[in-house]
C-alpha cells in the first residue's frame, strides 16, 4: 500500500487529466486534423500554400481547447466551491507551466506542471504557501535565464 490516503475525487481528477492528455496527444499525432494543427502552428504561410484552411483549423483548435477547459472546470468543481473569480488564482501558474514547458509543446506543459506542482508542494511543506509561490517563481526565472525556450522546443526546418 502507498501509506497515505488518496481521496477518490482526487484520483478521479488525476485519471481524467491523464485520459484527456492521452486523447489529445493521440489526436494531434494520428489524425488529419492533428497534422493540420501542427502544420498551422509550425508554419502558417506554408500550411495555407499547401491547401490547409488555417482559419478553419484555428476554429477547430479553439473548439478543442474550449472543450478541454470545460473538462478542467468540471474537475475543479469536484475539489471545492466555485465562483466567477475562481480561475484568477490559476492564471499565473498556467502561464508559467506553458512557458517552462515550451511554447506549443503539450508534453512539455504536462512535465512542467508536474515539476512545478511537486516543487511548490515540497517547498510548502517547510514554509508557507505564499513563500512557496515566490520561491517557485524565482526558480522559474532562474531556469528561464539558462534555457529561455523552455524544456522542449518546436522543431522547425529552415533553409539557412
Amino acid at each position: 500500500m502507498l501509506g497515505f490516503s488518496f481521496p477518490r475525487t482526487r484520483l478521479f481528477i488525476l485519471v481524467l487529466a491523464v485520459a484527456a492528455f492521452l486523447a489529445l496527444a493521440a489526436a494531434l499525432r494520428f489524425t488529419a486534423l492533428g497534422r493540420r494543427i501542427r502544420a498551422t502552428v509550425q508554419n502558417r504561410p506554408l500550411a495555407e500554400t499547401s491547401g490547409i484552411s488555417t482559419r478553419a483549423t484555428d476554429r477547430l483548435t479553439f473548439f478543442i481547447g474550449s472543450g478541454l477547459a470545460g473538462v478542467a472546470g468540471v474537475a475543479l468543481t469536484l475539489m471545492g466551491s466555485i465562483s466567477p473569480n475562481l480561475g484568477t488564482s490559476y492564471i499565473v501558474d498556467a502561464f508559467l507551466v506553458v512557458v517552462v514547458g515550451g511554447i506549443g509543446q503539450i508534453r512539455g506543459a504536462v512535465i512542467a506542471a508536474f515539476l512545478l506542482g511537486v516543487a511548490q508542494s515540497w517547498i510548502e511543506y517547510s514554509t508557507t504557501a505564499s513563500i512557496a509561490k515566490v520561491l517557485v517563481f524565482a526558480l522559474i526565472v532562474a531556469f528561464l535565464q539558462v534555457r529561455p525556450q523552455g524544456i522542449f522546443t518546436v522543431r522547425i526546418r529552415s533553409l539557412a
